[in-house]
């Protein structure tokens, strides 16, 4: 049985503000010179307009950080490929799929994710950022043992990442 992973966020800009971060080619190759790790790189990226996007990016993690039983099963460094699509669904409110793979690991990570600005009393520009999927190993006897150090990795990840758009659009106020 697949993990689940659901992380929310808020932001003090409006959802349009961020989607258009989310996607912005400058900023994902920032964040992944960051937080990508070895070999990190966006491996595309096609905006079909302004209301939608495509993309794929490459993470890198290094077998020495990795725990024991995640070093037997892949036998050294970790390559993560994940692909993230958006779609405006209509103003103030965008949703999108995303889906991972580790190279080399029976593993699947697929989920949705929606943005949307929030309604706050005084006009504020408030907008909330909602990841939610889950994780499926396909490995006898550890299967639920690396899902649930997937999983952690991916809630360290999204904090993470959350804290570099916070500081990227404070930045750019």
């Amino acid at each position: 049985m697949a993990r689940r992973i659901e992380h929310r966020s808020t932001s003090e800009r409006p959802a349009v503000e961020v989607y258009r971060t989310l996607i912005d080619p400058a900023f994902l190759e920032a964040r992944l010179a960051e937080l990508g790790g070895s070999s990190a790189v966006l491996v595309n990226h096609a905006k079909t307009d302004e209301d939608a996007a495509q993309f794929q990016l490459r993470h890198g993690v290094s077998a020495d950080s990795l725990p024991a039983v995640a070093r037997s099963v892949v036998g050294g460094d970790l390559t993560i490929d994940r692909s993230e699509s958006w779609r405006r669904e209509e103003d103030g409110h965008f949703t999108g799929e995303i889906a991972a793979e580790i190279a080399g690991a029976p593993c699947s990570i697929t989920g949705s994710m929606w943005l949307r600005d929030l309604a706050e009393p005084h006009g504020a520009a408030v907008s909330e950022l909602v990841v939610s999927g889950g994780v499926k190993v396909n490995l006898p006897f550890v299967g639920g043992k690396m899902e649930d150090l997937v999983v952690d990795q991916i809630e360290k990840l999204l904090a993470d990442e959350e804290r570099f758009l916070t500081e990227w659009l404070a930045r750019r106020a």
